[in-house]
């Protein structure tokens, strides 16, 4: 659960990392907006300033320049010295006029009239060489207009106007963007740092009651479960904890039983040895007779008892992790002819046929000890359940990857419900019947684990009072 918290102060420190990042995306965002208002605010200001500059420039041409020049003011170059006055208020700037010979004849200012401006801009601007607006520090703009006389077939450049706009407007524009931009991003700071804070303590608080919960189910009350609530992720937490919980219960159980059943095994031939001893013991002058059949019932226990004792230390061999298998390659057909030929001995005391099937010769790669035991076991139980007179057929076939023996009697049958639990350990569908049959409930067990070693399958099909068909599946190449 520590490495749990650690996890937490990361996803915090990642949430503050995350939330930061769209801060500064937001920021970049809203700044970029800005720029895209400022230049679109300065080409209307440029486009204003260019169209009453142009509108100035056809007037003085019509007009002619004399009646505009401040230095030989008139009555009705006064008019028209005030009608230049007034844009220059519009356009919230100052207007120079300069004549062809570079000479300032108006200047709204009333500073600079008589002096000469001479500059690459007013010279290119002379030729003919329209030259871009410009912006003269962050307070103005200043735009240059040629004064064409476009009556004649040649036009002709008259003279200049020169305009610096104010920026002003722009500016206090800008300045509250800038401003409104810093609030917003300022409230969105505040809110995503108290959002990511809240968010992790959210976290935080659900791997604490997490961590309570698996402190109990430590103590030893594993039927408590995990509380499935909260965030997604941890509610598929939860559940991930409580399938392992199942399974921990299960495994407890399957234990349990397995060393109840194991107690019981072991427990009744002793039972059954003390009974015959106590009853010799207790009797004077046994008759030889009774005597032998008494002792013959005691070997028979002993017997019983270290068939189950060797089944499951095969058992606890195979449960091992470490279980290793003797692969060489197997003649399956003559492994398979030589088990019936030990079994079928007891199969003619009840007068049941066993009969073998092949399809066509098969090699694989197997532990030839194991899969004996394991198909031993399965033709046995063929014999030892079946009824008297009965069949069992085996058959071995096998394709380009796998081989598959079938163990098919014609005995009881295996109930449907019960199908599921036959492979494991002590099981019986037939308690009193297993017993007389002198079964210890670990054969199928033993085959499962076998087959499985071998990255095989085993199934089993069966409809009561009709006999049972096993089916082994094994790869022909071992995959280790």
């Amino acid at each position: 659960m520590k490495k749990m918290f650690r996890y937490v102060s990361l996803y915090q420190l990642i949430g503050v990392i995350v939330f930061l990042l769209i801060n500064i995306s937001l920021t970049a965002g809203i700044s970029h907006q800005i720029k895209y208002y400022e230049k679109k605010a300065l080409e209307q200001r440029i486009n204003h300033a260019q169209k009453q500059s142009t509108i100035l420039a056809d007037q003085i041409c019509i007009n002619g320049l004399r009646k505009y020049s401040m230095i030989t003011l008139s009555d009705e170059g006064g008019a028209k010295v005030f009608e230049v006055e007034q844009l220059a208020n519009n356009l919230g700037g100052r207007i120079l006029l300069i004549n062809s010979r570079f000479k300032i004849i108006a200047d709204t200012y009333n500073r600079n009239c008589g002096q000469y401006l001479v500059t690459s801009e007013t010279i290119h601007a002379m030729r003919g060489e329209k030259p871009p607006s410009k912006q003269v520090g962050e307070d103005y703009l200043r735009l240059i207009t040629p004064i064409e006389d476009k009556t004649k077939e040649k036009e002709e450049i008259k003279g200049l106007i020169i305009v610096m706009s104010s920026l002003k407007g722009c500016n206090e524009m800008r300045t509250y963007l800038h401003d409104q931009r810093d609030n917003i991003v300022g409230i969105f700071f505040v809110l995503t740092l108290i959002f990511s804070v809240l968010l992790s303590l959210l976290i935080r608080n659900s791997f604490r009651n997490m961590q309570n919960e698996l402190d109990i189910i430590a103590a030893g009350h594993q039927e408590e479960g995990l509380t499935r609530e909260g965030f997604r992720e941890f509610d598929r937490m939860a559940a991930s904890f409580n399938k392992i919980i199942n399974r921990y219960q299960e495994l407890e159980s399957t234990r349990q039983e397995f060393v109840s059943n194991v107690s019981h095994e072991l427990k009744t031939p002793i039972t059954s040895m003390k009974i015959l001893a106590d009853s010799l013991l207790t009797q004077k002058d046994v008759p030889v007779e009774i005597y032998e059949d008494f002792m013959n019932d005691i070997v028979h226990e002993i017997d019983r008892e270290n068939q189950i004792i060797t089944d499951l230390l095969t058992l606890v061999k195979m449960d091992k992790t470490e279980a290793s298998l003797n692969i060489t390659q197997v003649n399956i057909n003559e492994l398979l002819e030589v088990l019936l030929k030990r079994i079928s001995p007891i199969a003619e005391k009840r007068g049941i046929t066993i009969r073998l099937e092949t399809m066509r010769q098969v090699v694989a790669e197997v532990d030839e000890v194991k899969l004996s035991l394991a198909c031993n076991n399965l033709i046995e139980n063929a014999v030892k359940y079946n009824k008297d007179d009965g069949r069992v057929d085996v058959s071995l076939n096998a394709d380009h990857k796998f081989f598959y023996i079938r163990v098919k009697d014609t005995g009881c049958g295996i109930p449907e419900d019960c199908q599921e639990q036959i492979f494991e350990r002590f099981y019986r569908v037939d308690k009193a019947r297993s017993r007389e049959t002198g079964g210890t409930g670990l054969g199928l067990a033993i085959t499962r684990n076998v087959v499985l070693l071998h990255k095989g399958s085993i199934r089993v099909h069966s409809k009561e009072g009709e006999g049972a068909t096993f089916i082994i599946r094994i790869p022909l190449n071992y995959i280790g």
